[in-house]
């Protein structure tokens, strides 16, 4: 929800010390800001009390104390939302309370779905009515970008099984169109089979990336090469690059890069995957790209190719900024281009 200062908002603090709770409670019921809406504050002294209370009532969100009588520390976040997933329960924002400043630990309770960490003895009224106003619009923009994520499911799957079974007809039926129009519509069948599989890429890849693990980039791009059309071209990889990322987008972006060289330069092109200070790059021999048009090659639909979708450096970019990198465009060694990738967190190489 967005934060209303006319309308209220119901409250449930999660906290086994009688203090603390009645300070807390002062703080969110006798307001004096005109823009913290009035606030109603249930209040209970465990876990189990905070669960069974959620899945009575509805509340807009829950404040946490970390140090309960049965967990401490990020243990009670994890059991708290171990007990929200397997009750069903409609997601609330919560905001964890503690005793202690941990940087280290604020950090990792944000990770594990908390909107904010809130050391006590640092708390007053104003930090408060802020925490919860940011608390809840963040909530409120995360639970819509899983919205849209979800529709965004439902239109793949509407491409991939609506759209590709008529096309696959269509080209099971070819040998019985006369000869001479036949070859010109396999041509542009197998075009619309190829827009299908980018758009569903597009769909399913530009999402963030929650989950990475250490991918060797020089084993990856060799798999990559061999499944990939690449006529004369050659390919020359650093030893040793090793980063951090989700393996089946990685590849994606690899494969979507020699495609781009082969078909785009020349298929005797040659290809080359090195380190950088901080990420890695993937250059080539051709003839570059013009500074002019480094920003528009990255647009959905631009093409140099007649036969190409326009989609596949669109695709490139969507997946290194789903995983957090920086993506640009430089002339490479040997005066084609080169594709830079930073902000990359260093895989294990031991």
């Amino acid at each position: 929800m967005s934060i209303n200062a006319d309308d209220g908002i119901r409250l449930l603090l999660i906290e086994d010390n009688p203090g603390d709770a009645k300070l807390f409670e002062h703080h969110l019921t006798t307001s004096r800001s005109e823009s913290f809406p009035p606030a109603t504050v249930s209040h209970v002294t465990s876990l189990d009390e905070g669960v069974e209370a959620l899945e009575t009532d509805d509340y807009d969100l829950v404040l946490l104390d970390l140090g309960l009588p049965e967990s401490s520390g990020l243990e009670t976040l994890d059991r708290y939302n171990e007990a929200i997933e397997t009750s069903e329960l409609r997601p609330v924002p919560v905001i964890v309370l503690t005793g202690l400043k941990d940087d280290a630990a604020a950090v990792e309770a944000i990770e594990r779905g908390a909107q904010d960490y809130l050391v006590k003895d640092n708390v007053d009224e104003n930090v408060l009515h802020r925490t919860i106003r940011y608390g809840l619009e963040r909530h409120r923009q995360q639970q819509e970008l899983r919205r849209q994520n979800e529709r965004l499911e439902q239109f793949a799957n509407v491409v991939s099984h609506d759209l590709r079974n008529p096309l696959n007809v269509a080209k099971g039926r070819i040998e019985m169109v006369d000869s001479d129009h036949a070859a010109v519509i396999g041509r542009n069948l197998d075009r619309m089979g190829t827009i299908i599989d980018d758009v569903l890429t597009l769909a399913r890849e530009g999402k963030s990336v929650e989950e990475t693990e250490s991918v060797d980039l020089a084993t990856l791009v060799t798999q990559c090469w061999d499944s990939v059309e690449t006529a004369d071209a050659s390919l020359s990889v650093d030893e040793e690059i090793s980063v951090m990322a989700d393996p089946s987008r990685c590849r994606q972006l690899l494969e979507n890069l020699i495609r781009n060289s082969v078909e785009h330069v020349r298929e005797t092109v040659s290809i080359h995957l090195g380190t950088l200070d901080g990420g890695f790059y993937f250059e080539d021999d051709g003839p570059g790209i013009p500074e002019a048009e480094r920003e528009e090659v990255f647009e959905a639909g631009y093409t140099t190719n007649e036969d190409g979708t326009g989609f596949g450096l669109n695709i490139v970019r969507e997946i290194a900024e789903a995983h957090g990198w920086g993506i640009e465009i430089t002339d490479g060694s040997e005066g084609g281009a080169r594709f830079e990738f930073t902000g990359v967190k260093p895989g294990d190489t031991s």
